[in-house]
C-alpha cells in the first residue's frame, strides 16, 4: 500500500467513511445483546459486581449486557468460551484472580491468558475478608490462629476450587501464620459460603459482598481484613491483618476483557463507559457500602496486573506441589 493510499484510509477513517469496519465500529451493540461470562455460579462477588456493570453498561449503551453464569473446568469453560468467540464486542469476559491462578495448574488449559484476551479495564478492587462461622469460638484472627495451631490441619477452609484465588490466599495466609488447616474446595464462592454459614468448614478468605449480609445476620464473622491499606468504612471496626500481627495484605481485583483482536475503538468505547459508571453516585455507594475501590484503569493497566499476578501464583503453585 503506498503512502498516498495509507493517508486516504487514515482520513476515512477519521470521518467514518471506512468500509466494513468503521460501520461496525459505529452500530455496535446496536445489533445484539451483549453476552457478559463469568466462571463461577450465581451468588458470589463475581456475580454480583458483573450484574451491577451489566446494568450500568446496558444504560449507558442502551443496549441490553446479559450475564451468563458459566462454571466449571476451574473457570476454563468460560475462558474458552471468550477467548474463542469473535472479536465483534458482543462476548465479554468479567473475571477476578482466579485468571492468574489457575493456570499455573492446567497445563493443558488450551489458552494463553496473557495472548487469547484483550484487557478492556481494571474495574474495582476488594481487600480479602478472613470470615468465621458465628458460632465459632475465635472472635480474633489471633484466636483463629491459636485454634489452627493446636491442633494442625482439624479446621477446614473452603475455596472455589485448587490453585483458585481464594485457595493460594489462604495458604498465604496460614504461611503467614504459622498455621496448618485443611482445604476444601467447592464450584464457586456461592457453595463455599453456605458451608461457612453452616459451620461445614471454619474459614473463607472472600470479598466482603459474598459475607455482609451475613455478618449483619449474626451468622458470620469477620476477624480480620487483608489489605494494603487501612480499614475499610464496610467493617470499620474489622482490624487488618497487620494490625492483628500477621503479615497479609492481598486483596481481589475484577477486570474486563475481550477476545484477542477487539478492536481499539471499541475498547475505548467500554473503558469511557466504565468510567462513567464509576462517576455514578449509585456505583460509588453501592462499592462503599461493600468495601470496594472502583478502578477504572485502562486495559494496558489490566494486561500488567495479570502478568505480574500470573508470575507470583505460578511460584505459589510449584514451591507448595499444588495440583488440580
Amino acid at each position: 500500500m503506498t503512502a498516498c493510499r495509507i493517508a486516504r484510509w487514515a482520513l476515512l477513517l477519521a470521518l467514518g467513511l471506512a468500509p466494513g469496519l468503521a460501520q461496525a465500529q459505529a452500530a455496535w451493540p446496536a445489533e445484539r445483546p451483549v453476552r457478559l461470562i463469568i466462571a463461577w455460579p450465581p451468588g458470589g462477588t463475581t456475580d454480583f459486581v458483573t450484574r451491577l456493570y451489566a446494568r450500568k453498561l446496558g444504560e449507558s449503551f442502551g443496549q441490553s449486557f446479559v450475564v451468563e453464569n458459566r462454571p466449571g473446568g476451574g473457570g476454563s469453560i468460560a475462558w474458552r468460551l471468550v477467548a474463542g468467540a469473535r472479536p465483534d464486542g458482543y462476548t465479554l469476559l468479567l473475571s477476578e484472580n482466579s485468571l492468574a491462578t489457575a493456570p499455573p495448574l492446567m497445563p493443558d488449559l488450551g489458552l494463553d491468558v496473557r495472548a487469547d484476551f484483550t484487557p478492556i479495564a481494571l474495574l474495582v478492587d476488594y481487600p480479602s475478608v478472613i470470615a468465621v462461622p458465628g458460632a465459632l469460638p475465635a472472635r480474633s484472627l489471633p484466636e483463629l490462629v491459636a485454634m489452627a495451631q493446636r491442633d494442625p490441619g482439624a479446621l477446614n477452609f473452603g475455596s472455589m476450587g485448587n490453585g483458585s484465588s481464594l485457595h493460594l490466599y489462604a495458604e498465604t495466609l496460614l504461611d503467614a501464620a504459622g498455621a496448618r488447616m485443611t482445604h476444601v474446595p467447592y464450584r464457586g464462592a456461592g457453595p463455599a459460603f453456605t458451608d461457612l454459614v453452616a459451620g461445614r468448614i471454619q474459614m473463607l478468605l472472600a470479598a466482603p459482598p459474598t459475607v455482609l449480609g451475613a455478618v449483619r445476620a449474626g451468622t458470620v464473622r469477620v476477624v480480620a481484613i487483608g489489605t494494603a491499606g487501612g480499614r475499610v468504612s464496610a467493617l470499620p471496626e474489622v482490624p487488618t491483618a497487620k494490625e492483628a500481627g500477621v503479615d497479609f495484605t492481598l486483596s481481589y481485583w475484577y477486570g474486563l476483557f475481550g477476545p484477542k483482536g477487539l478492536d481499539l475503538a471499541l475498547v475505548g468505547r467500554m473503558l469511557a463507559s466504565v468510567r462513567k459508571a464509576h462517576a455514578d453516585p449509585e456505583v460509588q455507594a453501592r462499592f462503599a457500602e461493600q468495601g470496594g475501590v472502583p478502578s477504572g484503569e485502562d486495559g494496558a493497566a489490566l494486561g500488567r496486573l495479570l502478568a505480574t499476578d500470573l508470575e507470583r501464583w505460578t511460584a505459589l503453585v510449584q514451591a507448595k506441589g499444588i495440583t488440580p
